[in-house]
Formats: C-alpha cells, structure tokens, sequence
C-alpha cells in the first residue's frame, strides 16, 4: 500500500512539473508571436507610408524667372548689331510627371526616373534700351528691338531624373517625407515677342515676331511631402526669330535666350 502511494506522488509530481514547463513554454511562445505581430504591423504601416510618399510623382512649378535675351544678329541699315538684354520681369509655369523606372528604390532611397514636362509656358518683359548705332534708311526697315518687348513662349521637354529619399531608412514619418530631385530635359518650344511702339508707314503700333527651336535645361529641387523650392537653368540656344510683319523682311535672327528659374514646387 505505501508502495502505491509512493508511486501515485512521484507520477502527480512529475505531471505537475511537466505542466508548468509547459505552461511557461506557452507563455514565451505567446509573447514572442505578440512581439512580431506589432512588429509586423508596424512594417506594414511603413511601408505602405513610404509608397503614398513615392507616388508624389506629378508636379507643378510657380517660378520667377532672370532671362537674358541676346543675338549678334540685330538688324541695322549699316550692319548687325550684337546686344544682350536683361528683363525687367519674369514668371513661369511647368507642370510634368515622373516615371520612375522600377517599383522599389534602390538601397531603400533612389529612384532612375524619366521626366516628361508637357506644359512650360515663360513670360519675360523688357525695358526699353538705348543703342546708339541703330539705324534705319529710308527704304529699308528695321524692327527696333531695343524698344520695350515682351515675350511667351510654350514648350515641352523630356529627360532622366534622380530621386532620393535620405531619411527613408530611419522610418520617421517626417524625415521620410524629405525628397531630393535632380534632372536634365532636353525640350523643344515656339515662342512670340511683341515689340511696342514701332514705326512703319507713318504709324506707330506694335509688332510681332515668332520663334521656336530647342532648348535644354537641368536643376534641382528639395520638397516635403507635398511642398518644395527648387532651381533651373535653361538654355534656348536655337531661337531663329522671324518677324510676323513683311514690311520688316524675312530673314530669320538667330537668338539666344538663358534663364534662371526659381520655382516653387507642388507634388501629389
């Protein structure tokens, strides 16, 4: 009989300490699945965080705008003048989208991407300037560019782009909204000047004179989250200005036409 009790303690013994081994196992096992259910979740939200931000691929640009207007090809009686303007004010427009070429940034922070910019309107005004050697003959007219002008053009252009998010491997839902963008496009544009105050047939009135050809550009920009600034440097080295009036020919006049552009950007 003392055999059997000893028996049936030691088995009861030994079922308890099983039980609590197990009970303890379990206990770790639930703590350690809690743990990567929360961090699951939280990569989650990250990621999905991070790829509303990678899709603010559309943008629009407000910009101011110093335009130099130059040729060596004014018309003049004797010879052709060559003479630079500064304009006296200048605003922009673009509005564009990027293409990112892959899904996933690469090492978590880049972006090859091509931009394509399908409106690019600029609008420059110029003061009157004084050129002492201009002249006219009698039969022959010149347009006076030096009088006050004002010129719009339209253009659209094309090429690759750079995006990093710098901050993008810390996780920080305000450092992660930090976007660095770098391009070159290359484009092509029409522009119209009107010229004011020209004298042809006894008359004063203004006068127009058109151009287009193509242009290049590259620049940068840093923006948060749906807000930026950003600078560009454009070249129209191509420009052949044609006036729209016979009485002042039809030769074309070959234009140069360098801007800076400080622009403020808007993402979405």
């Amino acid at each position: 009989m003392k055999k059997l009790l000893l028996s049936i303690f030691t088995i009861a013994c030994a079922l308890t300490s099983y039980a609590t081994e197990q009970g303890d196992t379990t206990v770790m096992s639930l703590n350690d699945i809690i743990a990567m259910e929360t961090q699951s979740k939280a990569d989650y939200e990250n990621v999905n965080r991070q790829r509303d931000i990678w899709s603010h691929t559309t943008f629009l640009n407000i910009s101011y705008n110093k335009t130099k207007f130059s040729s060596d090809e004014f018309p003049s009686t004797l010879h052709k003048l060559s003479h630079e303007y500064k304009n006296d004010i200048g605003v922009g427009l673009q509005m564009g989208h990027t293409y990112n070429l892959h899904k996933k940034p690469i090492g978590s922070v880049m972006f090859i991407g091509l931009d394509f910019t399908w409106m690019d309107f600029n609008f420059n005004k110029y003061k009157a300037d004084t050129i002492a050697d201009f002249t006219q003959g009698e039969q022959i007219k010149n347009l006076p560019w030096h009088n006050e002008k004002m010129t719009l053009g339209y253009a659209m252009s094309i090429g690759p782009s750079l995006t990093l998010y710098p901050f993008a491997t810390l996780h920080s839902k305000g450092a992660d909204k930090i976007r660095l963008h770098f391009y070159f496009h290359v484009g092509y544009g029409a522009e119209g000047a009107l010229i004011k105050n020209v004298s042809a047939d006894k008359a004063i009135k203004d006068q127009w004179a058109w151009a287009h050809g193509l242009h290049t550009a590259f620049g940068g920009n840093i923006t948060w989250d749906h807000i930026g600034i950003g600078y560009e440097f454009r070249n129209d080295g191509s420009l052949k200005y044609k006036p729209i009036d016979n009485d002042f020919g039809t030769n074309k006049m070959k234009v140069k036409e360098n801007a800076g552009r400080l622009y403020l950007q808007f993402r979405w």
